[in-house]
Parts: C-alpha cells; sequence; structure tokens
C-alpha cells in the first residue's frame, strides 16, 4: 500500500480506500415497500478486517447510505472491535436529504451539526476523521457552512473536512470563509468517467470532450493541496465497464494488459487512476474481501505513458 500525507495532518492516508455504499441494498418487503438490507455485522467486519490487514485505512461512508444502516453496520463493528477504531480513518458525507416528502440537499449550519451528532451515534465513535458535503446545495450559505466546520474542529467531532462533487468555485468560496482547511474533494472517475481528462484534452476545440463539465477541478485540487478522491472507478454511463460488451474496445485493451502483467481487470482499472501525478484516491466499493486483494494489484506493476492513452481512447475519446 501507498500513503499519502496532507497538508497541516500528520496522519497517513491510504492512497486506496474502502468505499461502504454496498453493505445494504434496496429491497421490498411482502407489501411492495423499499426497504434497505444490510450485510451481517460479521461480514462487515471481515470486510473491515481485510481492507485494514491489506493497508487500506481510510473507509468511507454517507449518512444517506441506507438512510443510516451503512453507519449503523460499521458502528456495531466498531462495537463488538473496539481497536479497530485506531486503525481507521474514518469518513462520512453528509447533506442530501431523502425523506418520504421528497428529496433535497441541505448545507445549512443546523443540519450539519445535527447530521455529525447522528452519525457519531450510528458510528458508536466520538470523533469522525473526515467529514465530506455530499452534494452542492444551491441554498448553501458559505458562511453557515464555515462556521459548521469551525464548530465542528473546535470541538472535537471532526479534523478534517472536504465536498463531494463540488465545483472549484463553489469550494473557493467557503473556503474564503473557513479558517479549516477544505483538504479533500469527492468526484465520479474512471477511464470510461474521465471528463476532468476530456477537458484537458480537448481544449480549445468544437468537440463535446472539451466541454468543462467539472470547471477544471482537477487542476483547482492540483494547484491548492486538495486531495481529489475518485468514486465509481470502475463505471461507466451503462454500468461497470469491466466485461461489458458495450466497452468491447476498453475491454480487448484490458485483457491485453492482463496478459502482460498477470493482473485482473480491477488492477489495470485502478492503475490508470494512479498513473496520474496529482496522487488521486481511488474508492473501490467491493463486498468481496477476495477482490480487496485482486484490486491491490494495482501497486504491482505501473502502465506505461502509451498504456494510460491506449485505454483512454480505448472509450472513443479523440487526441486532437
Amino acid at each position: 500500500m501507498k500513503y499519502i500525507t496532507i497538508p497541516g495532518s500528520s496522519l497517513k492516508f491510504s492512497q486506496i480506500s474502502l468505499g461502504t455504499m454496498r453493505i445494504q441494498r434496496k429491497e421490498k418487503d411482502a407489501n411492495g415497500n423499499k426497504i434497505y438490507v444490510g450485510k451481517s455485522v460479521e461480514e462487515v467486519e471481515l470486510l473491515l478486517k481485510t481492507a485494514l490487514d491489506l493497508g487500506i485505512n481510510v473507509i468511507d461512508t454517507a449518512d444517506i447510505y441506507g438512510h443510516g444502516l451503512s453507519e449503523e453496520l460499521i458502528g456495531k463493528v466498531i462495537a463488538k472491535c473496539p481497536e479497530l477504531r485506531k486503525k481507521m480513518i474514518l469518513q462520512t458525507k453528509c447533506g442530501v436529504v431523502s425523506t418520504s416528502e421528497g428529496l433535497c440537499y441541505d448545507a445549512s449550519k443546523d443540519y450539519i451539526l445535527k447530521c455529525v451528532d447522528e452519525s457519531l451515534e450510528r458510528l458508536q465513535t466520538n470523533y469522525i476523521d473526515v467529514l465530506l458535503l455530499h452534494k452542492p446545495d444551491p441554498l448553501y450559505d458559505p458562511k453557515q457552512i464555515a462556521e459548521a466546520f469551525e464548530t465542528l474542529r473546535a470541538t472535537g467531532k471532526v479534523l478534517y473536512f472536504g465536498v463531494s462533487n463540488f465545483t472549484p468555485v463553489q469550494t473557493a468560496l467557503i473556503q474564503k470563509y473557513c479558517s479549516v482547511p477544505i483538504v479533500f474533494s469527492q468526484m465520479q472517475f474512471s477511464i470510461a468517467h474521465s471528463l476532468m481528462i476530456d477537458e484537458q484534452v480537448s481544449v480549445n476545440t468544437n468537440n463535446i470532450h472539451g466541454t468543462p463539465f467539472t470547471s477544471g477541478i482537477l487542476d483547482y485540487c492540483r494547484y491548492n493541496d486538495i486531495c481529489l478522491q475518485a468514486y465509481s472507478v470502475a463505471q461507466g454511463t451503462n454500468g461497470t465497464f469491466i466485461n461489458n460488451p458495450e466497452y468491447e474496445k476498453l475491454n480487448k485493451v484490458m485483457d491485453t494488459l492482463c496478459e502482460k502483467y498477470n493482473t485482473n481487470k480491477n488492477a489495470i482499472a485502478l492503475a490508470w487512476i494512479l498513473k496520474h501525478p496529482a496522487n488521486i484516491m481511488p474508492i473501490i466499493g467491493t463486498t468481496n474481501p477476495a477482490h480487496i486483494k485482486d484490486s491491490l494489484e494495482a501497486f504491482n506493476f505501473e502502465l506505461t505513458r502509451q498504456e494510460w492513452y491506449d485505454l483512454y481512447t480505448a472509450c472513443d475519446k479523440p487526441l486532437p
């Protein structure tokens, strides 16, 4: 495992983190109502222990995952094995509100503080290492967010802060009023969902790939020493691209590289992200301990520059 450091922090963050959205799933009860069903505590314990034993110390979750069920399951493991908490860098997210009344986003000070208290209770811990705002709330007041962050830091409830799916200007506006640094930014990113790369490659062209959909977030993060986290690392527009016939060309290139490096496609997908010099932190969302081991083979080799571009263009992305 490789580790990265964050300016102003003594912690070492594993470059690959474990996402826990899938430790619960949606089902329907006998009446057709949507319910959330989680993995057993024993299954989640094995998953977390496997990750930690392999050097992954960043555990990512969110209050909206299973309406709190994912946090509850992690909390039950922590209660059962309290020694694991010291080995974890526990990251959660807040700001997405889903109730019987509908869906909305809320980045108000009171809501953020309320969410953290509820997450602490579910996670059965007295502090959260990293808190991210999950989605940008168009009604946000940057001063309120700053006040919430500063209160949480002063009370020791949260150590570090970040955002998810925010634009550079939104992030900068919060930072303008906030005395504690924003050190993480989480975005969807993969070989097949490479908007952050597309807008750089096709800048000043009239093709659709040159549209600045991410507003230059990749370079903004690099300039401001913000660690970029990548989620859905094996996802494209139509679900996973691994062994998906809709990504036939990409899979042919991956097959060739798997044979060359004696590895698997999950590792190739991660190696493509790790090749970028920005020290991007991929989040793997598997619930299978064996798949964690497969993914970490990405550290056993390094793609050449040409191989990185071959994977990129295999998704029908042009090099002008």
